[in-house]
């Protein structure tokens, strides 16, 4: 009897043994991802081959091991079977992922490393744009495949469930990002052909934009050039500026975009067109004021502020401009927007040296592969609001903006705040605004809110530098000219208003999805704005059956120099506790809080809050 149930001891190891190792064969294999992504970021692509390779060995092992004998018996044995199936679903979407990671490393070369064949000689190459367009399309296939398998992930086993569950939310911290960003992008990928002009030549205008002169859209654009593709051959056209092209301060009048409110009837020159926060509607004012002006049609805008330029070079090196010299990532924006003291009495010589801007960055941006990390910095300046794209291309367009790249404000599913600055009296003082938002949120437990929002405006200029008496506006001034706008969620309800601690007359305004205040202010150097305002926000939070309340904020960032710094109160209803915090928040007594920090790129948090047990 004893040899016998030996005998069944030693079969029963060998047949739970694949099942047994299945785990650390997934834990190697996501190592091995990791790896691979270190590798491609330092630019060892052979290593980065050989670790997704192993990685792949190390799923068919546990895929070999999950779906064995020794699963299919343990599968039908109650509560064991649940963390069987768990454990397929886990092993599934990491072999969906590591199916992603085999298409990146295979298209890596042709569109990242230093030969690159996707674009040569100012030529992209339709072939290798093909490869990636497909493979990127079987990335969201995979990425979408590994969301439905850790949706099916129970996590519900005693004693192994919690790890299961903890397991299954990390990999969808990771893949549920990725594939609602690349299944968002699937009409711009369809559309790549068309926009990169290999089904007719499409004309885009590129405006670069001076965050020195701030519009509630960004910088001011004060420099334009056409950049056209045909056959995916790019041509930048002659940069223009005010000074080289009077028509662009001669007023005229144009169609405005439907329902713009900040669309100012009458004749203006072009150089307003971009008043609104929203690319969507900025960059189709502008084309439609450039039309006016030039009766040049174009089929969308590219809109790059110095501050983004500055990312490229990151990337690229530095670039030598004669009359400015070597520029780089840590002098570009000075240089060019910080420094026009310098060039008194005539500072409009200085455009003539931004002109050879354009070219220089053209240059750069085109030449010398790297394309991924020049795509990573320019997306990292969009989430900022320094670098945006809008295309009349209406499929294109809702590529853009899943890829986050269309420069709109984030639509609010709940409360929504934002605090922007327009420029008033043609000055640069904007390159030296320091600006900080304090929101403190009163939450009921019935959803809705009361929010107070405090915006103080430091205009943190250097005194006045050149000879006689400030006159109070255009290149020298220090004096800062501005309308602040604050904009809060639609249905948003204002109680009062404050500025410099003195009742203001202001009224909320309707911006499509959002509302928005408008406050004038002049500021002497070395002095601060306050602005205050307290109003509700019907439906701030949803609330379940059971009381619990989500409470959803968004918040968007100006394009400045110096990023906005804030920090949010939320105050919850009594008898409530926080359930769930986002990261980098606390929970203090009865309130939930963002410390103050900067804050320079577009955020959504959620809070979670249930009544106390």
């Amino acid at each position: 009897m004893l040899v016998i149930l030996g005998v069944v001891a030693v079969a029963l190891a060998l047949l739970l043994f694949p099942l047994v190792r299945a785990p650390f064969e997934a834990k190697a294999a996501k190592d091995d991802l990791t790896g691979a992504k270190d590798a491609l970021a330092a630019g060892d692509e052979a290593r980065a081959q050989d670790l997704v390779s192993s990685a792949r060995d190390h799923v068919d092992a546990a895929q070999g091991g999950i779906d064995g004998l020794a699963a299919d018996v343990a599968a039908v044995v109650p509560v064991v079977g649940t963390s069987v199936d768990d454990g397929r679903h886990l092993v599934q979407a990491l072999d969906d992922a590591t199916s992603v990671a085999e298409i990146g490393v295979e298209l890596y070369p042709s569109a990242a490393g230093d030969h690159a064949t996707l674009f040569r000689n100012e030529q992209v190459d339709e072939a290798t744009l093909d490869r990636v367009v497909a493979g990127a399309q079987s990335a969201a296939r995979h990425l979408s495949s590994a969301e439905a398998e850790l949706d099916e992930v129970e996590g519900s086993t005693p004693l192994v469930g919690g790890t299961i569950a903890a397991k299954r939310d990390e990999a969808a911290a990771l893949v549920d990002p990725m594939a609602e960003a690349l299944t968002g992008m699937t009409p711009l990928l369809d559309r790549l052909p068309t926009v990169l002009g290999f089904e007719g030549r499409r004309s885009y205008l590129l405006a670069m934009l001076n965050p020195a002169e701030l519009r509630y859209s960004g910088g001011a654009s004060l420099t334009f050039a056409p950049v056209s593709f045909d056959e995916g051959k790019v041509e930048f056209g002659d940069s223009v500026q005010t000074v080289s092209d009077p028509s662009l301060l001669t007023p005229v009048a144009w169609q405005p975009v439907n329902r713009n409110r900040f669309h100012r009837p009458g004749p203006h020159p072009t150089t307003s067109a971009t008043f609104a926060p929203s690319w969507s509607v900025s960059g189709e004012e502008l084309l439609r004021a450039w039309q006016t002006t030039h009766g040049d049609r174009h089929n969308g805008v590219i809109a790059v502020d110095v501050v983004a330029l500055a990312r490229l070079l990151s990337v690229t090196g530095g670039v030598t401009i004669p009359g400015y010299g070597e520029l780089n990532s840590d002098n570009l924006v000075k240089t060019v927007i910080g420094s026009y003291d310098q060039y008194y009495p005539d500072p409009t010589v200085k455009n003539d040296l931004n002109d050879q801007l354009i070219p220089a960055f053209e240059a750069k941006f085109l030449d010398g592969g790297d394309y991924v990390d020049k795509a990573r910095a320019l997306a990292d300046a969009a989430d900022e609001r320094h670098f945006a794209l809008y295309f009349r291309d209406r499929e294109v367009e809702e590529g853009v903006a899943a890829a986050g790249l269309d420069g709109d404000l984030t639509e609010p599913e709940g409360d929504y705040v934002a605090a922007f600055t327009q420029n008033t009296n043609g000055s640069k003082v904007d390159y030296y605004q320091r600006r900080n938002l304090a929101l403190k949120v009163k939450l009921d437990a019935d959803g809705s809110a009361t929010d107070r929002v405090d915006v103080a405006v430091d205009n943190d200029s250097p005194p006045y530098a050149v000879p006689g008496i400030d006159p109070k506006t255009w290149y020298f001034t220090r004096w800062a000219g501005l309308s602040l706008g604050v904009f809060v969620p639609r249905d948003a309800k204002l109680e009062d208003a404050t500025l410099l601690g003195k009742p203001t007359d202001v009224q909320l305004r309707k911006y499509y999805q959002h509302a928005f205040v408008a406050q004038p202010m002049l500021l002497a150097q070395g002095t601060t704005g306050r602005f205050s305002m307290r109003y509700r926000v019907p439906a701030a939070a949803t609330v379940d059956d059971s009381g619990e309340l989500t409470y959803r904020l968004a918040y968007d960032p100006q394009g400045m120099v110096y990023p906005q710094t804030g920090s949010v109160t939320v105050r919850l209803p009594s008898g409530y506790v926080a359930t769930d915090v986002p990261d980098g928040w606390s929970v203090d007594g009865d309130s939930v809080v963002l410390p103050a920090q900067e804050l320079g790129s577009s955020q959504q948090w959620e809070i979670v809050a249930a009544p106390r047990q």
